[in-house]
């Protein structure tokens, strides 16, 4: 006996859980379907530690609490984990195949986000053998009084350099670029900060499984610079995949099949759907939620 749910949310990241608990808030019928095996997206296993500063009515929140804030708000029986959807079929009703399950529903959100993703490498040799390259950060506790190299110029990356160089007096932040992609205020007090600009990686030295020291070269000079250290921290982003489902995401409203016919009652949501001067923050994928969700209850 198959059981129709009034919304199906795919993914459980930040917009896919806001979007539910606007569902639960006007006590409306909903399932969440989540492909991995935790709540909270790439918030919770890339950036947790993260401040998000872009979240209206919060000044500033930890990724990991805006989370957890998340779930607060929602009731967690209707969140179904390791349901990799397979298919989607639109026939009135909305089929949702898992491979194991099939479920169905009135109306569908897609928030799936850049899908799965694999960080962006640094790029030398000898890299995948040093456990101490880090791609992401679940606490900084450890650092303290370590040296650190940072490499990237996005907020993620400046925000590192900020929480790492208030524990430590030898952090070392560096860019490809003269000027970074993220806000520069955020480094702007940090004293124990050495930046490097423009530089990029050229070689690393490791001994038993570790990077002990890395090599810079200036862009435009050929300048080197060695800098010894106890861990790198990456952060050139992720190469994303993004859920192969047979749609254009094209923005908060226009979900298309490959006729460019508009899919009834299927709509996408934060960063899965792209279009022109899109920004991949949370607060624009809050808006489109908030959107969607006057468009589908009114």
């Amino acid at each position: 006996m198959k059981t129709l749910h009034g919304i199906i949310i795919i993914g459980a990241g930040p917009i896919g859980l806001y979007f539910a608990s606007k569902c639960e808030e006007k006590k409306l019928d909903y399932l969440v379907l989540e492909g991995s095996d935790s709540i909270g997206g790439q918030l919770t296993r890339l950036y947790p530690e993260k401040q998000i500063v872009d979240i209206p009515g919060i000044e500033s929140i930890k990724s990991a609490d805006y989370i957890e804030l998340l779930k607060d708000k929602i009731d967690l029986e209707k969140v179904v984990l390791d349901a990799h959807v397979s298919s989607i079929k639109n026939g009135g009703e909305i089929e949702i195949s898992t491979g194991k399950v099939v479920y169905f529903c009135k109306k569908l959100i897609i928030a799936t986000g850049l899908g799965t993703s694999v960080p962006r490498p640094l790029g030398v040799e000898h890299e995948n053998e040093c456990d101490n390259i880090i791609y992401s950060v679940k606490s900084f506790s450890h650092l303290k009084g370590k040296k650190v190299a940072i490499f990237g110029g996005g907020d993620s990356a400046l925000d590192w350099a900020k929480e790492i160089s208030a524990i430590s007096d030898d952090v070392h932040l560096i860019h490809r670029r003269l000027e970074f992609r993220g806000n520069p205020e955020t480094i702007k007090d940090c004293k124990n900060l050495k930046v490097h600009l423009p530089y990029v990686p050229i070689s690393i030295t490791y001994e038993n499984g570790k990077a002990t020291s890395v090599t810079i070269k200036k862009v435009d000079t050929e300048e080197l610079l060695t800098i010894e250290v106890d861990y790198i921290f990456v952060n050139y982003g992720n190469i994303a995949s993004l859920s192969s489902f047979p749609f254009k995401m094209e923005n908060a409203f226009l979900v298309v099949d490959s006729d460019n016919k508009v899919e009834q009652n299927i709509f996408a949501i934060g960063d899965v759907c792209q279009y022109q001067n899109k920004t991949r923050r949370i607060a624009p994928g809050l808006k489109e939620a908030d959107k969607v969700f006057d468009l589908i209850t009114c």
